[in-house]
């Protein structure tokens, strides 16, 4: 009685209490008994009747709801959630008294936002993004407080490509929280923060698990092959040259590796990035500079995809070129930030990337030595050695397969030329068939007219890391190579190509050394005077498709 009428009960306060139990016998009718229970009367409700009470089913479909979330089952949990929100109509307990709304409002109200949460994790799973971001928009002016819709929002918007105005969403309520309550954001959303910065995607539901958790920030870069092999040299190198002591005089340090297309430079750069967690402990940022295709992006694109990411509005990039690369440097200048420059065309797209402070360092791998960047360390990456190539072929295939057909291994390795991506291919392959003896994968290489269509699994295709490099040769320089596949496989000197080509020797030996720059030719290690056509590039060159593909 007193959650009805509080301290000021009227004198006719049993009678009006019997008049409401008898509308309400009438209201549920035979399905619920209400009996005497002095002081007051017990209402009792068959199953069937429970289910006309509105906070009944909300609660009902919340928790099948609920239980097909944990299940993953998004679909069903968006349908049965939804269900359970369409119970609402209006604020709860409306029109009733301050003291029982002021008791049950504040209960009821979190569990239908906990289960509108829930609702939007699920829809987030199945790629809903968009259609999500008014509501969240909304939910997060009425509730500026509430963490996890500021989340929501942000990997919506991400995934939407509004990626800057997900981060202006996080510092607008890193901002609300220090005015209000003088509080940080969590852990989780800062992690959350980062891995958009980084561009790693979301979790699909934003549910961030133990691993996003205990992840250090910066470090959301793409896992390392469990069976990666050789390399410790060129890891070195590298670890040396970003490790090496500067003061605030120096400028940005600066490593390439180059090498030709699946030599594995990337897989490189990424080993060296995790090495360097320590020494960079901000921020690592790999970028995806498009080198492999005939018209990568433009520095100008590049920087401000960059800008984004580093949490700068749209609306706060300045007009002109120059000054958002000074921004960019501002932006980055006392940060221990390392950034992986993935597949740069050339020196001119490079350029304006680099911080510029002595506390960052930059990692580029490129097909070209940019040799023209200035006060870059050079990290040459070339094949595997043939014990390399057997060590890669082991850790996928299995060591005593390898071993028992050794010197077919062996002749799978040369015949891949010891390229990386090829050996892992052949790798792949030959797991994926137990019962194929390696001499059948062998005897289907030798054949020059099939090996690149050999050399092909999944989305793996040696030809597609081939070919960028060959269509980027001048037309001239195709010509040469075309008509130099008819020497073979074989070493050959500058005289005998000169005679082929019909050029001076000298005029021959700028051209060999421009094809050996761009990965067409070898030389001798040994005397640099001799010339050989990799296996793969003669298959290359020589192909019958290609030659109508460069005409």
């Amino acid at each position: 009685m007193q959650m009805l009428w509080d301290e000021n009960l009227p004198a006719t306060t049993q009678a009006q209490i019997q008049t409401y139990a008898s509308r309400l016998r009438c209201l549920l009718g035979a399905g619920a008994s209400i009996t005497r229970q002095p002081p007051g009367y017990r209402l009792e409700l068959t199953a069937a009747d429970r289910t006309r009470i509105d906070l009944v089913e909300f609660e009902i479909l919340a928790a099948k709801g609920s239980a097909a979330l944990a299940a993953g089952q998004h679909t069903e949990a968006s349908r049965l959630l939804r269900g359970a929100l369409a119970q609402w109509n209006g604020q709860a307990l409306g029109g009733v008294t301050d003291y029982l709304a002021a008791m049950e409002l504040p209960r009821l109200e979190e569990a239908r936002l906990t289960v509108l949460e829930k609702c939007i994790d699920a829809e987030l799973a199945i790629g809903g993004h968009r259609p999500l971001i008014t509501e969240l928009t909304a939910l997060t002016a009425t509730e500026p407080l509430r963490e996890r819709p500021r989340m929501q929002l942000m990997v919506a918007l991400h995934r939407s490509g509004r990626t800057a105005d997900a981060l202006h969403v996080y510092q607008d309520f890193r901002t609300t929280l220090a005015e209000t309550l003088g509080l940080d954001p969590s852990t989780e959303l800062q992690d959350l923060h980062q891995s958009i910065l980084t561009s790693v995607p979301p979790s699909p539901s934003t549910q961030l698990t133990a691993r996003r958790a205990e992840a250090a920030p910066g470090f959301a870069l793409p896992p390392e092959p469990s069976d990666f092999v050789g390399r410790e040299r060129e890891t070195e190198q590298a670890r040396t040259v970003l490790t090496g002591r500067r003061d605030q005089d120096t400028a940005t340090t600066v490593c390439t590796i180059s090498g030709m297309g699946g030599v594995g430079k990337t897989t490189l750069a990424l080993r060296v990035a995790r090495l360097l967690r320590k020494q960079y402990p901000d921020r690592q940022l790999l970028v995806d500079l498009g080198g492999r295709h005939p018209e990568p992006p433009s520095a100008a694109a590049i920087l401000d995809s960059l800008l984004a990411r580093l949490g700068i509005p749209v609306a706060e990039l300045p007009e002109s070129f120059p000054a958002r690369v000074e921004l960019y440097r501002r932006s980055l200048a006392g940060t221990r930030t390392l950034l992986i420059l993935d597949d740069a065309h050339d020196e001119r797209q490079v350029r304006p990337l680099l911080p510029g402070a002595a506390s960052c360092g930059v990692l580029i791998t490129s097909r070209s030595p940019l040799a023209a960047l200035e006060g870059a360390a050079r990290v040459p990456l070339d094949l595997f050695t043939p014990r390399e190539s057997l060590r890669l072929l082991e850790k996928i295939v299995g060591a005593d397969r390898v071993e028992n057909e050794s010197g077919t291994a062996a002749r799978i390795a040369d015949l891949c030329d010891h390229l990386p991506i090829a050996v892992r291919v052949c790798g792949a392959r030959l797991a994926t068939r137990t019962h194929w003896p390696l001499s059948r994968l062998a005897d289907r290489l030798a054949d020059p007219q099939r090996v690149l269509d050999e050399l092909h699994t999944g989305d793996l295709l040696v030809r597609e890391r081939l070919m960028p490099a060959y269509l980027a040769l001048p037309a001239g320089l195709r010509d040469a190579l075309h008509r130099l596949t008819g020497l073979g496989n074989a070493p050959f000197v500058a005289t005998t190509a000169a005679e082929l080509l019909e050029l001076s020797v000298m005029d021959t030996v700028d051209l060999l050394d421009e094809l050996v720059s761009a990965h067409m030719v070898r030389t001798d290690t040994r005397t640099g005077d001799r010339y050989r056509l990799p296996g793969l590039v003669l298959a290359l060159a020589s192909g019958e498709e290609l030659l109508c593909k460069a005409g």
